[in-house]
Protein backbone atom coordinates (compact mmCIF):
# COMPACT_ATOMS: atom_id res chain seq x y z
CA UNK A 1 0.00 0.00 0.00
CA UNK A 2 1.36 3.67 -1.17
CA UNK A 3 2.08 5.70 1.78
CA UNK A 4 1.08 9.30 1.38
CA UNK A 5 3.12 12.11 3.18
CA UNK A 6 1.51 16.02 3.40
CA UNK A 7 3.94 18.51 1.23
CA UNK A 8 3.85 20.41 4.54
CA UNK A 9 5.25 17.53 7.08
CA UNK A 10 8.58 18.18 6.16
CA UNK A 11 8.46 22.00 6.88
CA UNK A 12 6.90 21.66 10.29
CA UNK A 13 10.43 21.15 12.06
CA UNK A 14 12.15 23.51 10.09
CA UNK A 15 13.68 26.16 12.12
CA UNK A 16 12.86 24.21 15.49
CA UNK A 17 15.72 23.49 18.09
CA UNK A 18 15.73 19.66 19.28
CA UNK A 19 14.38 18.94 22.43
CA UNK A 20 18.13 18.24 23.88
CA UNK A 21 18.96 22.01 22.27
CA UNK A 22 16.43 23.36 24.19
CA UNK A 23 17.17 21.58 27.71
CA UNK A 24 21.08 22.99 26.87
CA UNK A 25 20.07 26.38 26.32
CA UNK A 26 18.07 26.55 29.58
CA UNK A 27 20.52 24.80 31.57
CA UNK A 28 23.13 27.32 29.84
CA UNK A 29 21.17 30.70 30.74
CA UNK A 30 20.23 29.06 33.94
CA UNK A 31 24.22 28.38 35.34
CA UNK A 32 25.75 32.00 34.13
CA UNK A 33 22.30 33.52 35.98
CA UNK A 34 23.40 31.30 38.97
CA UNK A 35 26.95 32.65 38.61
CA UNK A 36 26.59 36.18 38.31
CA UNK A 37 24.35 35.55 41.85
CA UNK A 38 27.14 33.22 43.36
CA UNK A 39 29.39 36.32 42.80
CA UNK A 40 27.51 38.73 44.15
CA UNK A 41 26.84 36.45 47.10
CA UNK A 42 30.96 36.12 47.53
CA UNK A 43 31.41 39.83 47.31
CA UNK A 44 28.98 40.31 50.46
CA UNK A 45 30.82 37.52 51.93
CA UNK A 46 28.08 35.76 52.35
CA UNK A 47 30.40 32.31 51.74
CA UNK A 48 27.26 29.64 52.44
CA UNK A 49 25.06 30.88 49.38
CA UNK A 50 27.97 31.74 46.77
CA UNK A 51 28.82 28.24 47.30
CA UNK A 52 25.65 26.66 47.39
CA UNK A 53 24.67 28.65 43.36
CA UNK A 54 28.19 27.96 41.88
CA UNK A 55 28.23 24.57 42.34
CA UNK A 56 24.47 24.68 40.88
CA UNK A 57 25.97 26.36 37.87
CA UNK A 58 28.48 23.59 37.30
CA UNK A 59 25.20 21.12 37.87
CA UNK A 60 23.28 23.10 34.96
CA UNK A 61 26.34 23.21 32.77
CA UNK A 62 26.70 19.25 33.67
CA UNK A 63 22.95 18.62 32.79
CA UNK A 64 23.36 20.91 29.49
CA UNK A 65 26.16 18.95 28.07
CA UNK A 66 24.14 15.45 29.07
CA UNK A 67 21.36 17.14 27.17
CA UNK A 68 22.90 17.09 23.77
CA UNK A 69 24.87 13.97 24.12
CA UNK A 70 23.99 10.13 22.88
CA UNK A 71 24.45 9.69 26.97
CA UNK A 72 20.75 11.42 27.57
CA UNK A 73 18.77 8.71 25.11
CA UNK A 74 20.12 6.21 27.54
CA UNK A 75 17.57 4.47 29.70
CA UNK A 76 19.33 3.74 32.79
CA UNK A 77 21.28 6.79 34.00
CA UNK A 78 22.70 7.29 37.06
CA UNK A 79 21.01 9.56 39.36
CA UNK A 80 24.19 11.59 40.22
CA UNK A 81 24.34 14.21 37.78
CA UNK A 82 28.41 13.87 37.73
CA UNK A 83 28.16 10.62 37.55
CA UNK A 84 25.95 10.81 34.09
CA UNK A 85 28.30 13.65 33.12
CA UNK A 86 31.53 11.03 33.27
CA UNK A 87 29.81 9.30 30.56
CA UNK A 88 29.66 11.87 27.76
CA UNK A 89 32.93 11.84 27.63
CA UNK A 90 37.14 11.50 28.84
CA UNK A 91 37.16 15.09 29.02
CA UNK A 92 33.88 15.29 30.41
CA UNK A 93 34.86 12.46 33.47
CA UNK A 94 37.93 15.07 34.43
CA UNK A 95 35.15 17.88 34.38
CA UNK A 96 33.10 15.51 36.88
CA UNK A 97 36.12 14.23 38.95
CA UNK A 98 37.26 18.43 39.50
CA UNK A 99 33.11 19.09 40.41
CA UNK A 100 32.79 15.80 43.22
CA UNK A 101 35.77 17.06 44.96
CA UNK A 102 33.47 19.78 46.52
CA UNK A 103 30.07 17.62 46.44
CA UNK A 104 30.79 16.76 50.54
CA UNK A 105 31.50 20.54 51.31
CA UNK A 106 28.69 21.43 49.79
CA UNK A 107 26.14 18.68 51.23
CA UNK A 108 27.59 19.36 54.80
CA UNK A 109 27.14 23.21 54.30
CA UNK A 110 23.14 22.76 53.12
CA UNK A 111 22.14 20.51 55.74
CA UNK A 112 23.91 22.94 58.48
CA UNK A 113 26.94 20.01 59.69
CA UNK A 114 29.19 22.98 58.75
CA UNK A 115 28.50 26.65 59.46
CA UNK A 116 30.01 28.37 55.93
CA UNK A 117 32.97 27.17 53.84
CA UNK A 118 36.14 29.04 53.62
CA UNK A 119 36.68 32.31 51.03
CA UNK A 120 39.00 30.00 49.05
CA UNK A 121 36.36 26.82 48.33
CA UNK A 122 34.56 29.29 47.58
CA UNK A 123 36.23 31.19 44.90
CA UNK A 124 37.62 27.81 43.71
CA UNK A 125 34.30 26.31 42.81
CA UNK A 126 33.36 29.65 41.36
CA UNK A 127 36.06 30.09 38.72
CA UNK A 128 35.89 26.29 38.40
CA UNK A 129 32.14 26.91 37.20
CA UNK A 130 32.35 29.71 35.42
CA UNK A 131 35.84 27.98 33.45
CA UNK A 132 33.53 25.29 32.77
CA UNK A 133 30.18 26.97 31.43
CA UNK A 134 32.80 29.19 29.69
CA UNK A 135 34.53 25.97 28.10
CA UNK A 136 31.32 24.67 27.13
CA UNK A 137 29.89 27.82 25.36
CA UNK A 138 32.79 28.09 23.54
CA UNK A 139 33.55 25.10 22.35
CA UNK A 140 30.35 23.35 20.16
CA UNK A 141 31.57 19.73 20.31
CA UNK A 142 32.16 19.91 24.37
CA UNK A 143 35.10 17.73 23.86
CA UNK A 144 38.07 19.61 25.44
CA UNK A 145 38.98 20.67 28.84
CA UNK A 146 40.03 24.04 30.03
CA UNK A 147 42.13 23.31 32.57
Amino acid sequence: MAQIISATARLKGAGRQAPGELKRDRFLRQASELIASARGFAAEKRWDRALELAYRAGLRTAGARVAVSPVAKRRRLPSSAWEQLSLVSAADKAWAAEFSRYSRIRSRVASGLEDAPSSETVFAVLELAARFLDATVSDGEFDDLAA
